[in-house]
């Protein structure tokens, strides 16, 4: 009898502790990026609409940050850039819909001819830490951008050109 005690609790420490192993390094951040990769191609569609409308806009190699949707809370409700058209909008606002309004800004920029398009997330980090789904050519261009911010950052890769920004 001692015997298979020593065995069943032995069997019973080891599910513990891969239980626990799993617990802990779960990345619970990786669930906030469920949302790009539920709804990628709604994702694409925003970006190349919004690639098309700046380019149209400024020709320009290098452009600031522009805002193309805006909610940041106040009365006014959700806001769009002038020019932004009905379609566009539409997909913004579905993106905004699926995220539970979670969504609080679309940021775009230019620079060295390479477009940095920003989804950021819940700003004010009232459901966890603000989160951004980012695109661009380059993992450089995004990396130098969040060192430039007062921020600490976790760079998460969830396609080609897609990242996840973590917050921290």
């Amino acid at each position: 009898m001692g015997r298979t005690r020593i065995i069943f609790i032995g069997i019973a420490a080891a599910v513990i502790i891969v239980a626990l192993g799993v617990i802990i390094n779960y990345n619970h951040s990786s669930a906030k990026y469920n949302i790009y990769r539920d709804h990628r191609e709604l994702f694409e569609a925003v970006k190349d609409e919004t690639e098309l409308l700046m380019t149209s806009r400024d020709n320009r190699s290098d452009i600031g940050n522009t805002f193309i949707y805006s909610n940041n809370g106040n009365a006014v409700g959700h806001q769009f850039l002038d020019g932004v058209d009905a379609d566009l909008q539409g997909k913004v606002g579905q993106i905004i819909a699926v995220s539970e309004d979670k969504l609080n800004f679309l940021r775009y920029s230019r620079q060295n001819g390479k477009s940095l398009l920003r989804f950021v997330f819940d700003w004010e980090g009232e459901n966890g830490g603000t989160y951004h789904i980012v695109y661009c050519d380059s993992q450089d261009l995004v990396e130098k951008a969040y060192s430039e911010e007062p921020v600490n950052y976790k760079l998460h890769t969830l396609a080609d050109g897609w990242y996840g920004v973590e917050i921290k």
